[in-house]
């Protein structure tokens, strides 16, 4: 699947819209903003949760890229209307410009365990960064199938989407599995009846960002417990292993040029290659040899039982070898 949509000449993405999720805040879409507008030319929409940190991102990416447009927009990609409401004023904002780019980016994170979370974490998570993604792509991807040049709709995941875990952050983990099917689902659907619509999930390790911060904030303001007015930027974070959103957002588009659906950052190996027990290159390894020892015996795969369909019948260790029929 990585390969299977062909490098992209990222020129073709100039003059085109980039609309990013997420991205009213120090961390990746602000790094995509910042290099779709500076590096290739892309007008920018950019869209966040609060309407405190969008104006405010709106007046920064203006001054620092005045060749292009920027609009900021408020918006809770939870839900659908309020998204329908985004790409109509896109339309009416960008009339003349076609979507480039399309960065699902939003996310929340709640660092704690599978038994210390609680099932509200749970909750907004998944709703978050599982469904604001599926409703980010229900509300966007239509307009790109109906655009005649090669687009692109890009998930943030992260190499935990991949990989196992650590012992923290089990509903983040979790949700960014589901992240990574999704993207996976929709590249199949898309890739025979509109293939110039480009598929990616991103899968970086830790990126210099609030995120941990402005979840619990955001949290706080959905339950009434503080106002939308109190947000503010809350800087770049200070995790030891992190990347810049400026250098993560080079490799993102790195990876677009080289037709990649699968984007690893550079910076996952101390996450992934380690003697702990979550050894992430281990278990992927172990995952590869297990589908490996099943076998698929042709001579009985569509034998007929009473009353049932065909079936496949799968052989291996996993199964141990079927009952003779």
């Amino acid at each position: 699947m990585s390969k299977q949509q062909g490098p992209m000449d990222l020129r073709q993405l100039r003059g085109t819209v980039a609309v990013v999720t997420g991205a009213g805040n120090h961390g990746i879409g602000w790094g995509l903003c910042c290099h779709a507008a500076g590096a290739l030319g892309m007008h920018l929409i950019v869209i966040d949760l609060h309407e405190k940190l969008v104006r405010e991102a709106e007046s920064r990416l203006r001054e620092l890229y005045p060749q292009v447009q920027c609009y900021g927009l408020a918006c809770d990609v939870t839900e659908p209307q309020q998204l329908a409401t985004v790409t109509a004023a896109i339309a009416e904002l960008l009339p003349d410009k076609s979507i480039g780019a399309v960065f699902a980016n939003a996310g929340v994170i709640f660092s704690h365990t599978v038994l210390n979370s609680t099932v509200q974490e749970w909750q907004t998570t998944l709703q978050v960064n599982v469904m604001g993604v599926v409703h980010t792509m229900q509300a966007f991807v239509p307009l790109l199938q109906a655009q005649e040049a090669e687009s692109i709709f890009a998930a943030t995941a992260s190499i935990g989407g991949l990989v196992r875990g650590d012992n923290g952050g089990a509903s983040y983990q979790a949700s960014k599995h589901a992240v990574v099917a999704t993207s996976e689902a929709l590249s199949f659907e898309l890739a025979r009846k509109s293939p110039h619509v480009r598929v990616h999930v991103l899968c970086p390790c830790i990126v210099a960002s609030a995120l941990d911060k402005t979840s619990v904030v955001n949290q706080r303001v959905r339950d009434g417990e503080s106002s939308a007015d109190e947000v503010e930027a809350l800087g770049s974070g200070s995790f030891r292993l992190a990347m810049t959103p400026e250098r993560h957002a080079e490799q993102v588009f790195a990876h677009i040029e080289a037709g990649n659906f699968y984007m690893v950052t550079d910076n996952v190996r101390p996450y992934v290659d380690h003697d702990l027990p979550f050894d992430g290159v281990g278990v992927m390894r172990e995952r590869h040899a297990n589908m490996q020892a099943l076998t698929l015996d042709n001579s009985d795969a569509w034998q007929r039982r009473p009353g049932m369909a065909p079936s496949a019948i799968m052989k291996g260790p996993m199964f141990g070898e079927p009952e003779s029929i």
